[in-house]
């Protein structure tokens, strides 16, 4: 589940009390730690998204990032005009400033001892610039978006400097023991079709081919929350996730041939356990056993109740015993 680690549970919660939130994902100890949790107290768990945040990239560009309660993540400044971009360096050493992450794969895979895989994951080109642009957490993108218009090179060679550390990153994952790969492009929604071919797609779709002809072995997802997803029928991309707001009927003509995850709402955690199970098992019927993976159609929230994932989980246990041969 994505954010399967986080603020909804209180030991989680209790580690966060006397430490912030970066120094916990730039600690591979803490960050293996935090992984671990929901594992110990779901015995239905069956992978592992190793605890960090799509913003260690702009970070290792050299825009320092600080989580504000209430708000979100803030960055020291924001990519005003394309001349700020002059203080970012395009082309960090991934293995050695994102160390830290690939430690805390390699830990945590220790930990579990192959019972379960570690997941790995990215922000997608495109959000990480939002976010970048925007100097943190907003409510709308539109400083991001005039980006798209008012500056379509400078748009572009950020894009590409994005894409070229994603796939470093995505590879430096699997090689620490992160077989499944996960790319969100949560802020895909935010342009329209047009813009997010022009501009986000071809890398989207470069990140997949160089991943996996660099690593044949692993398996890389997107997520394109509330994009095209017929965009991605014709790519490399072995998985691509659903958002609750999109059918599973309208997911699979989109992408035939794909593997599909999602898309319970996450909302739905708040009910109670039958109404959990009822949802969980007309989803998974809809979308059809081949080809599917069960999970959320986004992550989990702060408020979540903890008896929430467990419902989902046995729900999906129940579901998978009764279609086993």
């Amino acid at each position: 589940m994505m954010r399967q680690a986080g603020r909804y549970l209180p030991e989680y919660l209790a580690m966060l009390s006397h430490t912030d939130f970066f120094t916990v994902c730039k600690t591979p100890e803490l960050a293996c730690e935090i992984t671990l949790q929901p594992y110990r107290r779901y015995p239905s768990l069956d992978s592992l998204i190793i605890f960090s945040d799509i913003l260690v990239i702009p970070v290792a560009m050299g825009m320092n990032c600080r989580m504000e309660p209430k708000v979100g993540p803030q960055f020291d400044f924001a990519l005003e005009t394309p001349e700020d971009m002059e203080k970012l360096n395009l082309t960090p050493d991934v293995e050695a400033t994102l160390s830290y992450v690939f430690d805390a794969v390699y830990w945590t895979r220790q930990q579990v001892k192959n019972k379960v895989p570690v997941i790995g994951f990215s922000g997608a080109p495109w959000t990480l610039m939002g976010y970048m642009v925007e100097g943190g957490a907003v409510r709308s993108f539109d400083r991001a978006k005039k980006w798209l218009y008012l500056y379509p090179e400078a748009s572009r060679k950020l894009l590409s400097a994005l894409r070229d550390i994603v796939v470093e990153y995505l590879v430096g994952q699997f090689d620490s023991g992160a077989p499944l790969l996960t790319v969100f492009d949560t802020n895909c929604g935010e342009i329209p079709p047009r813009l997010y071919d022009e501009f986000c797609v071809p890398d989207l779709k470069y990140i997949a081919t160089e991943v996996k002809k660099r690593r044949p072995g692993a398996l890389v997802s997107v997520f394109p929350k509330d994009g095209e997803m017929a965009t991605f029928e014709d790519s490399d991309f072995d998985v691509v996730g659903v958002s609750w707001t999109t059918s599973p009927a309208e997911a699979r003509r989109s992408c035939p041939s794909k593997t599909l995850q999602g898309n319970l709402d996450p909302h739905l955690l708040y009910a109670d356990t039958e109404q959990i199970r009822e949802r969980t098992v007309a989803m998974v019927k809809e979308f059809g056993v081949p080809k599917y993976i069960c999970n959320l159609g986004h992550g989990m929230v702060p408020t979540h109740p903890v008896e929430g994932p467990k419902a989902f989980m046995e729900a999906v246990d129940s579901v998978s015993s009764e279609d086993a041969p």
